[in-house]
Parts: structure tokens; sequence; C-alpha cells
């Protein structure tokens, strides 16, 4: 039935509340207090424990332990054992229980989780209200300083461990391809060790295998405690009156012999020209879309500075791989998102060396016109302009992706052998000279390179210029 009255707004209704035709009172703008941060500091305790932290005098705080044990400490034996580590140290430990680690952490409304960076270090952080970091810190912190390894928990792991690989492969197919190539570029050595659990390997990784692992590796000069918004003594006294005493010449880590690993000459690790294809009919073993288009996902990669070796040489890598990027862009189109088929350029830096080159997506007959165009788009020389955007672009990158969240900033100051600082003016001191010589680095050494798919073969890659 149709009305013969126009309907009314609801502001027009009289409901006894203050008008919505206008502004509630005044308009009253809370004073803002100005941030007062305090300087970069850090501490060596007697234990051999560093402690640094930047106080910015912001409301959210982040806290992290980090483990100078990272995947290129793993056992030949045990591939991926590091990767359990990072479950097995954060889900209990001597005082507590899954459960009750949860309960503080959502009591105190903190997010809690854990990572790896440059396949050398291992973090558990907790991020969350300035004044509710004190708890959260000690349940973490325990975990490194007296883990307990229940069986029941690594049992858990297991198909953790599984589904996150396969999630990874189908969600994320170009990260999941650059992990793969590591394996086959760094073959049996250090670097090539996998970041997660192989399913080989699943069942290896046990109770005895973590427990060995952990005297050997979490030595307290291989540990480093880093906190953004928190006061720095009060840091350190959170640390020192834990329950429990972290000591080199505890008996566990007395016995147990630390592995010698050199960090330099990472580059020497590399084996030019190795490759790998691994058929996979990937509508077929996803199952939940059998419609889905025959696709091959690669990665080709070469050498390059790594993160630890100088603060130039790695600032002239972040910004040959935007120099890099642009070109790969102006042949090919926009960058995208990672599932965008196509091709992009990666950089993953290590300790003295570091992992460049480009990843693709594409039905298998476009596969060689990818190739041809990534090398087609390689810049064996640039111009000043071409260097000048790189520059920035590296410097954007680099404010975003490790300094612009707290989370990120405080794996920035535990890790990092440079001050943000140093770094930028790195990236401002960048000629064209150090981007040639890094691209003639990059074609010094044939690539490596690993594709999955719907492909029995690939293109061999000679050089990252030729095809």
């Amino acid at each position: 039935m149709l009305r013969a009255s126009s309907r009314l707004g609801i502001y027009e209704y009289k409901f006894g509340q203050p008008s919505l035709k206008k502004a509630f009172g005044t308009n009253i703008v809370p004073a803002v207090k100005p941030r007062q941060p305090s300087a970069l500091r850090s501490t060596k305790l007697a234990n051999g424990v560093r402690v640094v932290s930047h106080d910015l005098d912001g409301a959210v705080t982040s806290i992290g332990v980090f483990a100078d044990a990272g995947p290129k400490y793993d056992p030949i034996a045990t591939p991926g054992l590091s990767y359990v580590m990072r479950f097995a140290l954060q889900t209990s430990n001597m005082d507590s229980s899954l459960f009750q680690i949860d309960r503080v952490m959502r009591s105190t409304g903190n997010a809690y989780g854990h990572g790896e960076i440059g396949k050398r270090y291992l973090s558990w952080k907790a991020e969350g209200r300035r004044d509710m970091w004190e708890m959260p810190f000690e349940m973490l912190a325990t975990g490194v300083v007296a883990p307990r390894f229940h069986e029941a928990d690594i049992e858990r792991f297991r198909d953790t461990m599984d589904n996150q690989l396969e999630e990874m492969r189908w969600q994320n197919p170009r990260e999941y391809a650059v992990d793969q190539l590591e394996t086959v570029a760094f073959y049996k050595e250090p670097l090539g060790a996998p970041r997660m659990v192989p399913k080989i390997a699943n069942d290896r990784c046990s109770h005895k295998a973590l427990l060995d692992h952990w005297a050997a590796n979490f030595l307290p000069s291989r540990i480093v405690i880093a906190g953004v918004n928190v006061p720095h003594d009060a840091l350190v006294a959170a640390y020192e009156k834990l329950p429990y005493k972290h000591s080199a010449e505890a008996p566990h880590h007395a016995r147990a012999a630390s592995p010698q690993l050199s960090h330099a000459n990472e580059e020497t690790q590399f084996y030019p020209g190795s490759h790998n294809v691994e058929y996979e009919a990937r509508a077929s073993a996803m199952g939940s879309m059998p419609d889905m288009q025959a696709e091959v996902i690669a990665a080709v990669g070469v050498p390059t500075y790594g993160r630890e070796a100088g603060a130039k040489t790695y600032a002239a890598a972040l910004v040959t791989r935007e120099v890099y990027d642009e070109a790969v862009r102006a042949v090919y189109g926009s960058r995208g998102s990672p599932n965008y088929y196509g091709v992009q350029v990666f950089y993953r830096p290590y300790s003295s060396a570091g992992l460049i080159g480009y990843t693709l997506r594409g039905a298998p007959g476009e596969v060689e016109a990818m190739i041809k165009t990534a090398a087609s788009a390689f810049p064996a020389s640039v111009e000043d302009a071409a260097v000048q955007r790189g520059v920035h672009c590296a410097h954007v990158r680099l404010l975003h992706e490790q300094t612009e969240m707290v989370r990120d900033y405080c794996d920035f100051i535990a890790t990092s052998p440079y001050g943000v600082g140093e770094l930028t003016q790195a990236i401002a001191a960048v000629t064209k000279v150090d981007v040639e010589e890094t691209l003639k680095k990059m074609l010094a050494k044939a690539p490596s390179m690993y594709a999955t798919g719907d492909t029995f073969s690939f293109p061999l890659v000679p050089a990252l210029n030729r095809h």
C-alpha cells in the first residue's frame, strides 16, 4: 500500500534526545602531551645476556626474547628443528603450561607470537599496553631459560607443522618457492637448512632432539632481550628477577658442545647453476579447486651482499633490489599482490651474504616468455635518476618494514648491527657506481632455480641477463 505522506528522517522524530541536527555540546579537544623519547640503550649483563631498549614514550609496548639459534644452526639429521623450538619455547615452561601462558597473555591484553630473522635469530614477543608488559615478559623469558619440552605438546605440534607448510604452499606460493630455492641454492650448507619442518623429518623432532639443541645453542651469551616503549632499567630488573637464573655453567649447557658456525664468507655456500623441478598437478593436489588453471611457480636467484657485512654494501643491495624491481615493473607491469601472475623481484639478506632474484607465476606455456621478460629487464647499466628513485624506495621500504610498527622495530634493535640513522645515511649515500658493482656481482655466478607446478622441465637460466 502506498503512503500518502512522506517518510520522516530519523532526526525528525521527537524522542526527547538531543537534536541530531546539531553537534553535542562544544568540541573539546583533549590536551595532547608531547612525547619524550629517551635514547637507545644497551646493557651487557653479568651472565652474558644483552638487554637493548628504546623508550619512545609510546602507549604500546613490544618486548621480546631473541636467540642466536636460527635454522642455520639446525642439525643435518633434524632439519626444521628450530621451527619446532619456536612453538615449544612459547607454549610451556617449568612453571606454566600452554593454558596458563595463554591465560596471562589474554588477561593482560597482550598479543604474542614467535618468529625468525635472517635464518640466524629466533624470537618470542609480546605486544600490549605499556603498563601490562611484565607478566607476559616473565612468561616468555622463563620459557627460554627453563623450557619444558612436554611429549604431549610435541605430538600436537606435528600436525601443526605439516598444516602450516601446506598452507604456505597454497596461500603464499612465491614465498614457498623462495624457501625451497634456498635449500637448492645452498644445498646441505647451513643456509640451505629449511625454515619449516619437511614432512620427512617431522617425527625426528623429538623431546631429546629439542633438549640437546636447546642446551647447545641457548647459552646466555646468545640471548638478547629487547623492548620498545619500556623503561630500560625496568626491563633489566624484570629479567634479573626471573624465578630461574640462566647460567652458561649450568650442567646442561656445560655438557653440550656449542656449534662453531662462522657467519663470514656465506657466499661460498652457494651452488651456481643448481636447479630442481618438482612436478605437481596443483588442481588435483589441492582437491578443493578442481577447475583451477594449470600453473607454474618458480624462483631464480643469485648471491649478493648480506645484512651484516657492512652498512655500505647492505645499503647498496637494498637500493639495487629497488632498481631491478622498477626495471621489471617497467617491462611487465604493476607489482601486484603475492598471488599476482607475473614476475616479481625478491631479496633475502642473511649475515655476510644474501639471495636476490625473481619469482614468477603463470600458465606453463607462459613460463619461457616470463623468463625472457625478467632477463631482458635486468639493468646491466643504470641512470642516475633510476638510482635516486631506488634510494628513495629503499629508504621508504626500510622505514615501513623495519621501524614503523613497534613489533618490527623491536626485531630491528635486537638483531641489526646498525642504527636506523646509520642505515638511512648509508642508503642515501649509495651511488650509481655502487649499484653497478652490485649488479656485476649478481652476474658473476650462474643462478640457481626451483620450480613447482604443472611442468616436468624448466628452461635453464645461465645468467640473469641471458636466456
